[in-house]
This record gives structure tokens, C-alpha cells and sequence, in this order.
């Protein structure tokens, strides 16, 4: 099983262990250790939470929790019936949504059952589990190669368009592990797992370390792939639109499919930009095979060095988070949160970053402009705009992901980017905090080591509180409580 950096608590592995890092509670880490247990089936409930491990294979699930339908990757202990004394905290259907299991609360003997291993089915998002290896590309990996080596350079730009908007149609008619443009089926996991600890811990309420610094109740990212040098040269653009609303934002850069210079660099780094490095070249094939990544990430790496980026995105999104290690940054952003479109399709189902293997992963969270504008031909910012809504209400995080070129689909085009300029409104006028990819990764990364009952050793660090209203449920609140709406949906 995968660790991570969790040094504020003493968990070190365990059924809690993602829940614990991600939402940091305000408890003493003995009783935290104490609160849950893997378990057989056949042995004795004990009091707090009882995890059990199934020796069957995980596959997907639906898990009807708080009133949402989310997506489960997990094996699932079936339990047909509600035993007497026992409530049920949510249920568990297969994939066509026939009943297989609930999570149970005994309250007469303080026990809980979680019929699934959670912190494997936490990682099954992380790690993109669900996904099976056949359908981890579009293509298969000769036709692959052959396409982006042979065939891509000599495809007209029309019949690329073609292709692209065949496999988006496809999309739409198959049913996806995770809703598009949003899905929040790991964050709805969080929460049910928060919301046992607060049951076992016998409290209403529990102070956690609220996930972004001073107060801000969410988070939002500029992040641009600069993919050609027409779209270099365009950059200094789209960070002037930017500097005039007071944002910033990394421009990640293809290191031999043209010239960077220092001086642009210089320019865009002067003024307060950061510089991310994107892949090796544009063909999608630095994860194709060990050998080639392995030939690649020194070049890579180098360039990391050489112009002190912080960040890594994959050309078009390919990844192998297994291999993420090897990576010499602090951060990735590789991995959407939902995104069934891009030639290697899948996401992590989360609004938050976390880690993988060392690194600080921030998910794309917002559709990419050439999905939006290409191969969906939308002609508003709308979706953009009601993604942002929704991230707001979940005080997660925003990750704009666009691209400074001039082909069709990107905000180079002037319509696209007049639906950029849209977007940047709003987000100046909003109440997120919005800094520069690696000081968010590097805020996770201290959020993450400070201890939970050291809160004031976390420059801007705050509480937020997690509490069951009347009902039963669980509700969020933030530090700061008055919020600005950013649409009207």
C-alpha cells in the first residue's frame, strides 16, 4: 500500500489514513488511531469504525450517501438486510443499481461498519484504478505511436477535427464512471468517511485545518500549455489580460518543439508569471514505455533546473502516476478530475489536490478550452462559469487549464478568448484565492506536515468546522462564512 506524506498525525497506515490527511482534525492522534480497525466479516464488531477487506475484486459501484449518487471503486462485503439496532449511514448498489451493501451505525454499542476497504477505494480514484488497462488510451499503444510519430503531422487540421469530435460522440453515448463537466464522487467519499470519525468519535462537532490560507473559502488556478511557437509568442498576451485583473498564472512549455529563450522567460517570470515544463515534445509518448520515459524525464528534469519550474503537465494529459516519482518537481497537474474526452480518458473524481508519490497532485478541475470550444463547439462561457459555481459551494479548488496558441479551440482564436476574458472577470471579482499553482502546491505541502493541534504554526492557517445538523447530516463551514455567488445557476 502507497504512503503518503501525512506527518501531522501519527497515522502512518491504516482504514483512516487518507481521510485523516485530507481533512486534518482538531483530535489528539491516539484517539485517531484508535477509531478504526480493518476486520473480517465473521469476528465481532468493536467499538468505533469496522473496516472490512473483501478478497474479491473491486469494481464499480454507486454509493447513495447524503442524498448524492457517487461512483465507488471498491469491493463491496455484501449486506442484504439492516440488522436490528443498526442505521443506516448510506448504501452501496452495483453498477446497474441493485442493492449490495450499507454503511451501518450501531448506536447502542458505538460501532460502524464500512463494508469496503476505504482508504484502497480513496486511492482507486487517486490512482485511477477504475480504468481499465485497455481503455487507459483511446487508441491502442502501436496505433498510438504510429499516429503521433507518422500520421499526425501529414492528417489535414479538418479531418483531426473529425476524429476528435467522433470520439467526444462516443463519449456521450457510453456510461462513464464519472459524470462530465463535474463529478465530485471522491470528495462525497471524504465526507462520509468525516462523517464516521465524528460518530465514532461520539461529537457533534470537530474542528479540522481549513484547506486554504486566510480564510479564503476556495481556490483557483491559471494554467496554460503553450503547445506551439505562434503560441509563445502569444503568451505575453494573455499575461497582459491577466496583470490587469491582478492575476497570474504558469505558461508550461514544450522543451524541443521550439526555441524558449531566457529572455522570454525573463519577461514572463519578471512579471510575476511562473514557468512549468510540458513534456519533452508534443507527441504524447513520454509515458509510452519505461525505456522511453526513462530516456526523457533526464531532458525533462533538466529543464526543470534550467528554468526553475516547479510544475510538470504531460502533453496531452498522458500519464502513469506509478512513474510520477521519478519526476523531479514539486507539483504535477496531469490528472483531470473528470475527463472523458482527452486521449487518455479517466480523472480522480476530486475538487482537492493530493499526493502522489511525493508530489503535490493538482487536478484540472475546469474543462479545457479546446474541449469547450472545438470539440463540443459551445459557444458561451457557461459551462466554465457553472463549474466555478459548483467548486465555490464545495470550497474546493479551480484549475483552469487553456492554451495561449492560435488554433481553433483556443483562447489564441479571438472569440475563445473573448470567453477567457469572461472567465477572468469573474474570478477577479470572486472571493477565492488565487495564487500561483506552485504556492498552492507548496500550501498543501505545509497544510499537510504542520500537526493538527499546531493550526498557528501554519502561516494563515484557520479552522473549519464539520458538524451534524438536526437531521443527522454533515455540514462544511468555513472560517469566513459570507460568500459572493460567481453565476447564477
Amino acid at each position: 500500500m502507497r504512503t503518503f506524506p501525512e506527518k501531522g498525525n501519527a497515522l502512518s497506515v491504516g482504514p483512516l489514513q487518507c481521510a485523516i490527511g485530507f481533512w486534518k482534525p482538531l483530535m489528539d492522534s491516539h484517539e485517531l488511531q484508535g477509531l478504526a480497525c480493518y476486520k473480517s466479516p465473521e469476528e465481532p464488531l468493536s467499538r468505533g469504525i469496522n473496516v472490512f477487506q473483501p478478497d474479491s475484486a473491486p469494481k464499480p459501484h454507486r454509493l447513495l450517501y447524503d442524498g448524492r449518487q457517487c461512483s465507488l471503486h471498491a469491493a463491496v462485503h455484501p449486506v442484504s438486510e439492516v440488522p436490528d439496532g443498526a442505521e443506516v449511514i448510506a448504501e452501496v448498489t452495483d453498477w446497474s443499481g441493485q442493492h449490495c451493501s450499507y454503511v451501518l451505525w450501531y448506536p447502542g454499542s458505538q460501532s460502524i461498519v464500512v463494508p469496503f476497504d476505504s482508504q484502497a477505494a480513496v486511492e482507486a480514484f487517486w490512482y485511477e484504478m477504475y480504468v481499465s488497462p485497455k481503455r487507459r488510451t483511446s487508441l491502442p499503444g502501436p496505433i498510438l505511436s504510429l499516429y503521433y510519430r507518422t500520421l499526425k503531422p501529414l492528417l489535414p487540421r479538418g479531418v483531426k477535427k473529425w476524429a476528435r469530435r467522433l470520439l467526444a460522440h462516443r463519449v456521450h453515448t457510453e456510461d462513464q464512471f464519472l459524470e462530465w463537466p463535474s463529478d465530485d464522487s471522491l470528495d462525497s467519499l471524504q465526507r462520509l468517511l468525516l462523517h464516521l470519525i465524528l460518530l465514532a468519535s461520539r461529537r457533534d462537532t470537530l474542528q479540522f485545518v481549513w484547506f486554504w490560507p486566510e480564510q479564503h473559502s476556495w481556490a483557483a488556478l491559471l494554467t496554460h500549455d503553450v503547445e506551439t511557437a505562434a503560441g509563445l509568442r502569444n503568451a505575453s498576451r494573455i499575461a497582459e489580460m491577466e496583470s490587469e485583473r491582478g492575476l497570474r498564472s504558469v505558461f508550461n512549455m514544450v522543451p524541443l518543439d521550439y526555441e524558449v529563450t531566457g529572455s522570454q522567460l525573463h519577461i514572463l517570470q519578471d512579471a510575476g508569471f511562473e514557468i512549468g515544463v510540458h513534456g519533452y515534445t508534443h507527441d504524447g509518448m513520454i509515458f509510452s514505455s519505461w525505456k522511453t520515459f526513462l530516456r526523457r524525464v533526464v531532458t525533462v528534469n533538466e529543464c526543470a533546473r534550467q528554468w526553475g519550474a516547479s510544475g510538470f503537465r504531460s502533453p496531452a494529459t498522458f500519464r502513469n502516476q506509478d512513474w510520477f516519482h521519478m519526476l523531479g518537481f514539486e507539483y504535477d497537474s496531469s490528472v483531470a478530475d473528470t475527463d472523458p474526452f482527452e486521449p487518455q480518458p479517466g480523472g480522480c473524481g476530486s475538487l482537492f489536490p493530493f499526493f502522489v508519490d511525493g508530489l503535490v497532485e493538482l487536478p484540472i478541475t475546469l474543462p479545457q478550452d479546446h474541449t469547450l470550444f472545438a470539440l463540443l463547439r459551445q459557444q458561451d462561457a457557461s459551462t466554465w462559469l457553472v463549474k466555478l459555481e459548483r467548486i465555490r459551494r464545495s470550497n474546493g479548488m479551480a484549475c483552469v487549464l487553456t492554451h495561449p496558441d492560435p488554433a481553433s479551440g483556443y483562447i489564441g482564436d479571438p472569440e475563445n478568448e473573448r470567453r477567457y476574458r469572461e472567465l477572468l472577470d469573474v474570478l477577479a471579482d470572486s472571493d477565492a484565492w488565487i495564487p500561483l499553482p506552485r504556492d498552492l502546491a507548496r500550501w498543501w505541502r505545509a497544510r499537510a506536515a504542520v500537526a493538527s493541534n499546531d493550526v498557528e504554526g501554519l502561516p494563515g492557517g484557520s479552522t473549519g468546522t464539520a458538524q451534524l445538523d438536526g437531521s443527522g447530516g454533515l455540514e462544511i463551514v468555513p472560517p469566513f462564512t459570507v460568500r459572493t455567488a460567481v453565476s447564477g445557476d
